[in-house]
């Protein structure tokens, strides 16, 4: 009876942990957390508080098959902690929607008049939205532990 209750709960943890979703580690080949030192081809572009921003040469402008433009990445104590990118068109939203759901199961949607969605995987928050009125929206991997340093320092 032990082993069954013991089979079960690991039954429900595995679930639970494949229905969070994906772990990212990485963006496009970058991982978080790493030293700026580590990255190649990053132009620096300006200074935003604690985080410097850059761009990378070479980008592919692309997302899961999605045009994308003004795509940045962040490091705070040079450290890589965030990208940003924007789309255009309602097709690009939907798009990215469907994969972000396929990937990362639902999204927490806190106000639902708004297309704003969050979806947690593991120590990156993946923020997405859009907007209906500008046909326009954004996307960002942010590597908790340094953005919360950052949020705090803020304070």
């Amino acid at each position: 009876m032990k082993r069954l209750l013991i089979c079960v709960a690991l039954v429900l943890l595995a679930a639970q942990a494949l229905a969070q979703g994906k772990i990212v580690l990485d963006y496009g080949g970058m991982t978080f957390g790493k030293e700026m030192a580590d990255m190649k081809y990053m132009k620096k572009e300006r200074q935003q508080d604690v985080m410097t921003i850059y761009t990378r040469y070479g980008d592919d402008h692309a997302f899961q098959g999605v045009p994308i433009a003004e795509q940045s990445y962040g490091f705070v104590d040079n450290k890589f902690c965030l990208v940003t990118f924007s789309i255009k068109g309602p097709s690009a939203f939907n798009a990215l929607k469907a994969y972000f759901d396929a990937n990362y199961g639902p999204a927490e949607q806190p106000t639902v008049n708004v297309k704003k969605f969050k979806y947690n995987a593991g120590d990156v928050e993946i923020q997405f939205e859009y907007s209906d009125d500008k046909k326009v929206g954004g996307v960002s991997y942010a590597y908790a532990p340094i953005m919360r340093k950052v949020m705090t320092q803020k304070k």
